[in-house]
């Protein structure tokens, strides 16, 4: 009798885990439809950066150097984005004309993460290596997505404090 009683919690465990664990994959897929495709980086904005305040008798002008290890953000205007759905494999095309901007495509990796109400798109860059080679990557909150825009957020360290850019997506 205690056996079947202890076998019975064991399935019953089972069953509703795996039933949770679904709820949370259609999500993740539903969004990963809304995200996948050709994008288009059309705006970078910064929240929480000082720019052209005076502060005594100085004019501060806080800049964000890089961003994915890569290029200045302004460097990331124009850029092409592709999203594939169904193997999380994309890449993005530097378009910018600028001296300090790099040229050609990047090949990435991406996901869609859930961290409480948050959607996180993660990725990170495999142009010329294995996925498994590169352990590092960036996570950008998904602040909005819809069929014709997104906005990915991510948080910074500019000049030693916390600044958000903003990436404004068009399809």
């Amino acid at each position: 009798m205690k056996k079947s009683i202890l076998l019975f919690g064991i399935c019953a465990t089972a069953l509703l885990s795996s039933c949770a664990s679904t709820t949370v994959a259609k999500q993740e897929i539903n969004t990963g439809k809304e995200v996948r495709g050709a994008w288009t980086l059309t705006n970078v904005d910064y929240q929480g950066l000082a720019n052209n305040q005076v502060e005594g008798n100085v004019r501060v002008n806080e800049k964000v150097a890089r961003v994915f290890d890569m290029a200045s953000p302004e460097c990331y205007e124009g850029s092409s984005w592709n999203l594939v759905q169904n193997n999380k494999k994309g890449t993005y095309t530097f378009n910018s004309a600028g001296a300090d901007c790099p040229q050609g495509t990047a090949n990435i990796i991406w996901n869609l993460t859930q961290e409480g109400s948050d959607t996180y798109f993660t990725f990170k860059d495999v142009t010329g290596i294995k996925a498994k080679q590169n352990t590092a990557g960036y996570k950008l909150r998904v602040d909005q997505v819809d069929a014709s825009s997104m906005r990915l957020v991510q948080d910074v360290n500019a000049n030693g404090k916390i600044i958000q850019v903003v990436y404004s997506f068009q399809r």
